[in-house]
């Protein structure tokens, strides 16, 4: 039987930890750089001002930029927030037929 020096060992064992993948240590991914696209995909640049939907936050063309063009998954609460916001100038502008 052969005894092992224990700081033999130990730097066996260090260098095997080292040795080992982390995910720690992985490479970052790169940072895109650019201006950003469509989120619809069709590859044009995001308008910088009205380009983000306040619905769903995306960033999108001067194509798509409406809730109603790049199919909003937050569309039936526009519209439930719009009727909500115009609702009492639509009913102080009703014409009513006076009675005789």
């Amino acid at each position: 039987m052969s005894a092992v020096n224990p700081s033999v060992a130990a730097l066996q064992d260090t260098a095997a930890l080292s040795s080992t993948p982390s995910s720690s240590t992985s490479t970052p991914t790169p940072v895109r750089k650019g201006p950003p696209k469509c989120h619809t995909g069709c590859g044009e640049r995001a308008v910088k001002i009205v380009g983000t939907c306040r619905y769903c936050s995306a960033n999108f063309c001067s194509r798509h930029r409406l809730p109603e063009a790049h199919a909003c998954s937050n569309l039936q609460g526009c519209r439930d927030e719009s009727i909500a916001k115009l609702e009492h100038k639509l009913i102080g502008e009703k014409c009513v037929a006076s009675k005789v």
